[in-house]
């Protein structure tokens, strides 16, 4: 619980806390509380997704497999988070392309393993179609050193 006048600030190496109401900077944490001016900062409410952004998670697909039981990195079975291969602004070209793979929890946090299926993925699209078209679709290459 903090209050909403309390700023968190870098002086140098450290980390000082500023008060923006009585516009000076504190030493620790019982002050503010104690403080007649204590206001509770308020959490904003995370935003609901969307009824077509729904959709779209629904329908997703993998060109990669069919088992989505199995995770498509290390093999475990289970449960399994389907992957879009390309987050971010990317997201849904993944899905509507089907760049998308089970993953089992631990594949799925671990960044060496994600990097590896961009590159596998975009390897296996080349195979089709050229790279001015992967280009085009997710906005760079992911294979470095490797002129085609």
């Amino acid at each position: 619980m903090y209050c909403k006048n309390l700023l968190k600030r870098q002086r140098q190496t450290k980390i000082v806390l500023y008060c923006r109401k009585h516009k000076r900077y504190i030493t620790c944490l019982s002050f503010c509380k104690t403080c007649s001016d204590f206001e509770i900062k308020r959490n904003k409410p995370i935003k609901n997704k969307t009824t077509k952004q729904r959709q779209i998670e629904k329908t997703r697909f993998s060109n990669y497999t069919n088992n989505y039981n199995k995770c498509y990195y290390c093999g475990n079975v289970g449960t399994m988070d389907l992957h879009e291969v390309y987050g971010g602004s990317n997201r849904l070209r993944s899905i509507r392309m089907g760049f998308v793979v089970p993953l089992c929890r631990k594949c799925h946090s671990n960044e060496k393993v994600i990097n590896y299926l961009k590159i596998l993925i975009q390897k296996e699209f080349e195979k089709t179609h050229t790279r001015e078209e992967f280009i085009k679709i997710t906005g760079k290459s992911y294979i470095k050193g490797d002129d085609k």
